[in-house]
């Protein structure tokens, strides 16, 4: 039996800035794995689609509660590290080009149901960029105590993604 159980499978198929996946975290697992697959934006220029986690309420999280390391590691130049603290979200969870190329990630998210801890994530993507390969490496935290439900995708920069499936699973650990 897998440890894996797929909650919810959410396709983007046209132009969108922002896409909500509800309902996925619940009491009944404490790990979630995401995949991002195939993902590419409307245009010719690479965009980053960002991050913000969803209260049980349904309300999005602006606050400004998260925090953010990644170290950016491209192909044709020099690697590029990034902190940022009191964000209202997390920035450049996923870049992206225009089809054919594009991007896809595989994201562990910690105890985002639990409203006594904080949600942690870890992130690792790659991605072509106009012939260049790149990719990432990721870590973040919700420095807020409250039972989230879900997360929102979307972009800042006025060009948005048309193409994408995001699979959120639930990890069981056996003990």
């Amino acid at each position: 039996m897998s440890n894996l159980r797929l909650i919810n499978e959410t396709t983007v198929s046209t132009s969108v800035s922002e896409v909500n996946v509800t309902d996925v975290f619940s009491a009944d697992f404490d790990i979630y794995k995401i995949t991002m697959n195939n993902f590419s934006t409307v245009g010719t220029t690479a965009t980053a689609l960002d991050l913000r986690f969803i209260k049980a309420s349904g309300s999005v999280i602006t606050a400004s509660e998260y925090d953010y390391a990644y170290l950016n590691m491209k192909a044709e130049t020099t690697f590029q590290e990034v902190r940022a603290t009191n964000q209202t979200f997390i920035d450049n969870f996923l870049v992206s080009d225009q089809s054919p190329e594009g991007a896809s990630s595989v994201s562990y998210i910690f105890n985002p149901f639990s409203s006594s801890s904080y949600s942690f994530v870890i992130n690792q993507s790659s991605r072509a960029d106009a012939g260049n390969f790149r990719s990432q490496k990721y870590i973040s935290v919700l420095t807020q105590t409250a039972s989230m439900t879900g997360f929102q995708l979307f972009e800042t920069n006025t060009r948005p993604f048309n193409e994408g499936v995001i699979r959120t699973y639930g990890l069981r650990v056996d003990t």
